[in-house]
């Protein structure tokens, strides 16, 4: 076997896990939550009070019944700032995994302050997982999020809308106390990640009561649905409101512990169940590497319509052909539309215009001309220069061009920033590919660009015209991560045609 095809089914392979692991994170800590309340009961920052003690939880982080592999401590303290009285929470996260032999850590930590007479808040939150160090930091006050993204020894401005009505907290109410739930209460909440820049709506439904031993203690919970972006998740409370345990379909676990329990360490198993939840195991034809067109029928998805273009078709009924795209012809030309103009702009994560991200991309392209040239070389550089390695981090261009490892996500982010850089208009595709090797469709994401109609390429997987495998299920970068929930755990694939 050619030693680069194992190298990319190690890449897709920890893909998979990035997206469980970092997905985990970014939908169960550190929303930003603007109160949009319905239902029997109508929460305000007022029904929590004031903190006149620091206040502290820690959970232990398990892979289903199993393995502890982590913990969240979430601490609350009465702090002043800017002649304001409010409360500051911290959050300190880590996760250890052995990731195909290797073991890695993920670790998670920032705060957030909010006043309690205003409605602002400052934060920061960092994201640290080998050599890859992310941090995002900044204020929200005048309908506006204003800060900084500190990624590869660069500082970045960030600017974005956000509502004046804001108040961080755990995803799912770790430190903060939910008010007092009975069965059939309901609210629902506008959520903003400050990560992912991205919001979507929560809601939060209390089905039953449940007697729970936890941290040696005998609880009367109440069980909480939590909903967002059609991840169905579950949430224990005690009496007092604090969460004590909490469980999400990625297989992974919260559950109170104690600080003495958190500080001995993890275990850090291997990753098979998260693998397991991922993989798509398709009925009728078995699939197969460079494949040149693929019918396909989907079921699940909460029947959510794929995208379309000239490489993937619907034929009705679920059912949708792909096609490798055609080899554009010498001397295309890029049209000038607004649509167009926006795959050639940066954005917090792709940095195409930064000077260190436009001299690499001249360095690339080497003067030529011709714009499916320019993207082969691009495709040809990124495949070569970066390597397979275990990543769970935030994919920043500026990021990978410094550190040249990681998984799909950071061979596209960086095949992206360098081919706005180049004049060429180019997205992120984020979807389904399969592997021989695993005997399954996988998550995965490819760069596309738009030479005529947009051709979708791989550098991940060294195909300057990406095979009939791939699936795509959305468009975007990361702040379109949570958007992938509906279909993980719920699409089925059957393969109608392949040759």
């Amino acid at each position: 076997m050619d030693p680069r095809n194992t190298r990319w089914r190690i890449g897709l392979n920890r893909w998979t896990i990035s997206l469980i692991v970092i997905g985990f994170w970014l939908l169960m800590m550190g929303w930003l939550l603007r109160r949009e309340f319905g239902g029997r009961i109508e929460p305000s920052s007022a029904s929590l009070g004031r903190l006149t003690a620091p206040t502290e939880s820690w959970m232990g982080i398990f892979l289903g019944e199993g393995q502890r592999v982590g913990y969240v401590h979430v601490r609350q303290d009465p702090e002043e700032r800017h002649g304001l009285a409010g409360f500051k929470m911290s959050l300190e996260a880590r996760m250890r995994l052995n990731l195909l032999g290797k073991m890695t850590a993920l670790d998670l930590s920032g705060f957030v302050w909010k006043p309690y007479e205003e409605a602002s808040a400052d934060f920061e939150f960092a994201v640290r997982s080998a050599e890859y160090d992310f941090r995002i930091a900044g204020r929200v006050a005048g309908g506006e999020l204003a800060g900084e993204i500190f990624s590869a020894g660069e500082t970045i401005p960030l600017r974005v809308p956000a509502s004046d009505e804001v108040v961080f907290s755990s995803g799912l109410g770790t430190a903060l106390r939910f008010p007092r739930f009975e069965v059939g209460d309901e609210y629902r909440l506008d959520s903003f990640d400050p990560l992912t820049l991205s919001k979507s709506p929560v809601r939060v439904r209390c089905i039953a009561r449940e007697t729970l031993r936890v941290a040696g203690e005998v609880i009367d919970a109440r069980v909480l649905a939590v909903i967002t972006n059609g991840l169905r998740s579950r949430a224990w409370i005690d009496p007092s409101g604090e969460v004590v345990q909490a469980r999400t379909p990625f297989g992974l676990v919260l559950r109170k512990i104690s600080p003495e329990e958190a500080r001995r360490g993890d275990a850090g198993p291997g990753v098979d169940e998260l693998l397991g939840f991922a993989a798509i195991r398709p009925t009728g034809r078995r699939p197969f590497r460079n494949a040149r067109s693929l019918e396909i029928k989907l079921a699940g998805g909460e029947g959510r319509e794929l995208p379309q273009d000239q490489v993937q078709v619907a034929l009705g009924d679920g059912r949708y052909r792909l096609r490798t795209p055609p080899e554009p012809p010498a001397g295309v030309e890029i049209a000038a539309t607004a649509e167009l103009d926006r795959h050639l702009r940066p954005d917090a994560f792709v940095q195409s215009d930064h000077p260190k991200i436009r001299r690499r991309a001249a360095e690339i392209v080497a003067g030529e001309t011709d714009p499916w040239r320019r993207a082969l070389r691009i495709h040809e550089w990124v495949f070569t220069s970066l390597d397979k390695e275990v990543v769970l981090s935030i994919p920043s261009a500026l990021e990978v061009l410094e550190n040249r490892r990681g998984d799909c996500n950071e061979h596209t982010v960086l095949f992206t920033a360098l081919g706005r850089a180049a004049g060429l208009p180019t997205r992120i595709a984020i979807g389904l590919v399969w592997s021989d090797e695993l005997d399954g469709f996988y998550y995965h994401a490819w760069p596309e660009v738009h030479l005529g109609g947009w051709v979708w390429m791989d550098p991940t997987l060294g195909q300057p015209l990406a095979d009939a495998t791939h699936i795509k299920l959305l468009n975007g970068g990361i702040e379109s991560w949570p958007q992938l929930v509906p279909f993980m755990g719920q699409l089925e694939v059957e393969v109608l045609e392949i040759r």
